[in-house]
């Protein structure tokens, strides 16, 4: 009993440590990519604004870490205005029946709604690059979000979560994570679940460098949403 207690002690020391290096080292990298890039986000701020009127940054309300609301950016990616209804439906088959959006063309299940009427033209590019994430440096660097950890969610799916589900938000949501590297077209929400919870159990600086250098290969070979 006292070695188990001794083993709980170190383990809690262990993580305490790891998570006060891992806030300083998000927002140091967050400030730097914002630095080094903002060129670069200027440039698709305009050419969002030329693909379709409406503001080139979108902020949508999303569930943190014990639950918590906080104000999430993207670069705008849909038209303004767009009906949800399709989106909506596809996420109560996904999250309560763990149903796929459609068939690939060898029949396998593709886990996200394919060929989205509310995406324009320039923000599909947008979107398979995962450029429209860039603004969520800005999450970082205010501590609304980490550069690894479970994705947070809208408000919509989360009230379709059973108790279980809740769990994911124990850890501080991250701009990529398990889910993004492990081919997240093919993965079924309880699946997605069980990937977060994996990461939460043994989240470590080790287990976050890998899962980023996983994320810059995803990327690279065009695996975006």
């Amino acid at each position: 009993m006292h070695l188990k207690s001794s083993q709980n002690r170190k383990r809690i020391s262990r993580l305490t440590t790891y998570q006060l290096w891992k806030g300083g080292i998000d927002r140091l990298l967050a400030f730097l990519v914002l630095m080094v890039l903002s060129p670069v986000m200027v440039l698709i701020a305009f050419g969002i604004r030329l693909d379709s009127p409406g503001s080139p940054l979108l902020r949508q309300e999303r569930i943190g870490k014990d639950g918590r609301k906080f104000v999430l950016y993207k670069f705008r990616s849909m038209y303004i205005n767009h009906d949800d209804t399709k989106y909506k439906l596809y996420l109560q088959d996904y999250i309560q029946r763990n149903a796929s959006g459609q068939l690939s063309e060898n029949g396998e299940d593709i886990y996200e709604l394919i060929k989205d009427p509310r995406v324009t033209r320039f923000g599909g590019l947008l979107r398979k690059t995962n450029l429209d994430e860039l603004p969520q440096f800005i999450n970082i660097l205010k501590g609304d979000m980490s550069l690894v950890g479970p994705r947070p969610d809208i408000p919509f799916a989360v009230s379709m979560y059973q108790d279980r589900h809740w769990k994911r938000f124990q850890a501080t949501p991250g701009l990529t994570g398990l889910w993004q590297v492990t081919e997240r077209k093919k993965v079924t929400f309880e699946e997605m679940v069980h990937l977060d919870l994996e990461y939460i159990k043994k989240q470590s600086l080790l287990l976050d460098i890998k899962i980023m250098l996983l994320t810059v290969r995803t990327i690279l070979k065009g695996d975006g949403s």
